[in-house]
């Protein structure tokens, strides 16, 4: 559970689908499009409280039991119960893309990865890779996914029927820059590159984090 692990297209995907048995409570800041800076404590399972510019809240999801995965031997998870099946979900903030951002499944199947380094950030081991989303590529939502490209759109609008084509003057991301924090296993940030949507990207800043497990 404790073991070190090696960067590798392989590892950065079971990363992506580790989040929710690597730590049980969250204090953070998140940062999205011009909405300015939201600050966020959460804890697994159900419970967030947020507060922005318009004051404080507590969101809450009826506490579910958290089935375990089949893991790895270094500690990340190798395959996990289906999300229709078994309902891990964080409360949502906004859209899907916040609970993505804290559990990043969709980016471990049917994302092209290259680039892959690691690099510090904000003080905090990272991962960071450039995706391109596949023609197999699932998000979590459909409408808000973490990589909107035309595969996502298609699925989305067009029904997956042939000759769909999206409105004009739509130009999707050439790949996106994305960050894993290395301990927790969430999105730490996203950068389109290229495209006609600068509003899809998004930073998050961890204060404090409670462990399931030992970080690596």
């Amino acid at each position: 559970m404790g073991a070190e692990l090696t960067l590798t297209e392989d590892t950065f995907r079971a990363l992506a689908r580790s989040s929710p048995w690597r730590f049980s409570a969250l204090h953070f800041t998140w940062r999205a499009g011009t909405d300015g800076d939201v600050e966020c404590w959460l804890r697994r399972p159900g419970r967030l409280r947020v507060r922005d510019a318009a004051g404080e809240r507590v969101i809450s999801d009826e506490a579910t039991t958290v089935p375990e995965p089949v893991l790895r031997d270094d500690g990340l998870v190798a395959s996990r119960p289906r999300a229709y099946t078994h309902d891990i979900d964080d409360p949502m903030w906004q859209n899907y893309v916040f609970v993505s951002m804290l559990d990043p499944e969709e980016l471990s199947a049917d994302v092209a990865l290259s680039d892959l380094r690691s690099e510090p950030r904000a003080g905090r081991e990272t991962w960071w890779a450039r995706a391109v989303p596949g023609d197999g590529y699932e998000p979590r939502c459909g409408c808000c996914p973490l990589l909107w490209s035309r595969v996502t759109d298609w699925f989305e609008y067009g029904d997956g029927a042939p000759g769909w084509e999206p409105r004009a003057g739509t130009v999707y991301p050439e790949a996106y820059d994305i960050a894993l924090d290395v301990a927790t296993g969430l999105v730490v940030q996203l950068s389109p590159v290229g495209g006609s949507r600068p509003d899809l990207g998004f930073e998050t800043t961890i204060h404090e984090a409670e462990m399931s497990v030992p970080s690596a």
